[in-house]
């Protein structure tokens, strides 16, 4: 196939570089857009034919939060062991967070992260460990979405805990710890004895439904002491980011709305800062009325990006005001892989089904990133990598295959419409899927995808499949030139993966439901 043929000569061409950083002290990344822009990292790999793979190290169960890395130091998080002869399907509370040594993958100590209400294991759109570690390089917060949170030193010894009681009428917990200077950021219920109405239940006629809306949490990260709490509200959907404005102050970008009608109102984004006089005041509030926020909020000090059905929406970063809409499924630029002459083709001025329905969300939840003058994202529909020109609103795609079949005598299988659906076994042979048959899909579409991340000239797409699709950021045109490799994080079938990798040390970290693994610089 011509297609094998491509992506053998790119990554010959474009496999390894070397990196600049140590440290990747929370999910966002030292920069906290999801980026490294001086870094560079490995292209190619397969965890299948253990190629350029330095490490790997099984778990006891799976898990979702990313791997943060601090020098020697990798801290990660896993639900707490689901026992192999149990008839029930996997679900709970409890959580275990690890440290383990980055260079070699050693595991060197465990705390308990004892949660108050359950999650089903392998959940679609989170479970109790999606909330990654952070670190300031001398302590490490970890974090039960089920309800607890915590500080400990590097040796394991506890600072400071604190539980609470979810609010448990969704079950996805989108948000991502935010480190910034002495304070932690984190999504939570304002009412912490939370309220048990059962999932996507109504509350009684008369309840002040504010008590329960989840907003940012502002924490002093060495006692645990609450400073502020957002006025807008941010919906459990949303992955908020922070950023820089034009003047050099801190702000983060948050958003409501999305499915089962969540409860904080009006539906939008808001830009809040996170310094000077105004600490965790709104600055300015976007309304889009039935929105949703199934995004990693994208911004820089220039424009502020959104989708809204079939829309793509860019905001001044400023003010708040739309600036321009844009569809995304009508006079688009399209690559598609043509199955019968084996070959790529790309029609201009051409139309795409990217969602299910004009209203709902366009791409797979999660996996969207702004990089440069370019948003990124994967479709829900017809699994392509798009991205808009927010400057001047063209829209690309590109087409890429589903899954690619390996096997370690060196043949290989790209399958385009069909994949090989998961196990959802982990480690020890229990399947912790099974309670929901989502978790056995493609990872495209209804799921919320790892976020992507940039290192350097590259950009890393992660699906469920355990399939890592590596982007030239510096591509003029999204076309199959674009498309340096398609790597595995093991056998298809037998990977299950909705972590972002991370960068620190020269190589990337991640993690599948069995195992953290570490990708090397290769020759």
């Amino acid at each position: 196939m011509k297609f094998a043929v491509i992506i053998i000569v790119q990554s010959l061409f474009c496999s390894v570089c070397f990196a600049q950083s140590s440290n990747w002290p929370q999910a966002s990344g030292p920069e906290g857009n999801y980026q490294h822009s001086q870094g560079k990292a490995a292209i190619s790999w397969s965890v299948t034919r253990n190629e350029n793979i330095r490490w790997k190290t099984t778990l006891p169960e799976g898990g979702q939060s990313s791997p943060i890395v601090w020098g020697n130091y990798l801290f990660i998080t896993i639900n707490e062991p689901w026992p192999v002869d149990s008839p029930q399907p996997a679900q709970g509370a409890n959580a275990v967070g690890y440290c383990l040594n980055s260079k070699t993958g050693e595991i060197l100590w465990s705390i308990n992260l004892p949660g108050t209400n359950p999650l089903k294991y392998a959940g679609i759109f989170s479970d109790s460990t999606s909330p990654s570690p952070v670190t300031d390089g001398r302590h490490v917060w970890f974090f039960n979405a089920s309800g607890m949170m915590g500080c400990w030193d590097f040796d394991g010894r506890e600072v400071w805990s604190r539980k609470w009681a979810p609010r448990t009428r969704h079950h996805s917990r989108q948000f991502e710890p935010i480190l910034y200077e002495d304070t932690l950021l984190y999504v939570e219920v304002l009412n912490k004895e939370g309220a048990d109405v059962g999932m996507h239940g109504k509350f009684p006629p008369g309840t002040d439904l504010k008590q329960y809306w989840t907003c940012l949490h502002a924490y002093d990260k060495l006692t645990g002491q609450l400073k502020w709490t957002d006025q807008s509200g941010t919906s459990i959907h949303n992955t908020p980011t922070m950023g820089i404005l034009r003047d050099g102050r801190k702000a983060i970008l948050h958003g409501r709305g999305g499915g089962h009608a969540p409860l904080e109102m009006p539906y939008g984004m808001s830009l809040t800062a996170l310094d000077g006089p105004r600490t965790g005041e709104e600055i300015w509030n976007y309304e889009i009325p039935k929105g949703s926020a199934h995004y990693t909020s994208p911004w820089n000090e220039t424009y502020c990006c959104w989708f809204h059905g079939n829309q793509h929406l860019v905001l001044d970063t400023q003010t708040g005001q739309l600036l321009r809409s844009q569809t995304l499924d009508q006079n688009v630029s399209l690559c598609r892989f043509d199955r019968e002459v084996g070959e790529y083709i790309t029609e201009s001025d051409t139309s795409l089904k990217i969602n299910r329905r004009p209203a709902e969300t366009p791409t797979t939840k999660m996996a969207n990133l702004l990089v440069g003058s370019y948003h990124y994202f994967l479709t829900h529909e017809s699994h392509c990598i798009g991205r808009i020109d927010v400057e001047t609103g063209h829209v690309e795609y590109l087409e890429v295959p589903l899954q690619v079949v390996r096997n370690v005598h060196g043949s290989e299988e790209y399958l385009w419409d069909k994949a090989l659906l998961n196990d959802s076994l982990n480690s020890r042979g229990v399947d912790i899927g099974k309670v929901d048959a989502r978790s056995k899909g493609t990872g495209w579409g209804h799921v919320s995808a790892a976020t992507p991340i940039a290192i350097g000239d590259c950009i890393y797409f992660t699906t469920m499949l355990g399939i890592t699709y590596v982007l030239d950021r510096n591509a003029k045109r999204l076309d199959q030139n674009a498309l340096l490799s398609i790597n595995d994080l093991g056998p298809a079938g037998q990977t299950w993966s909705l972590t972002q990798p991370t960068f620190a040390n020269g190589c990337l970290y991640t993690r599948t439901m069995k195992e953290v693994i570490c990708i090397e610089l290769g020759e």
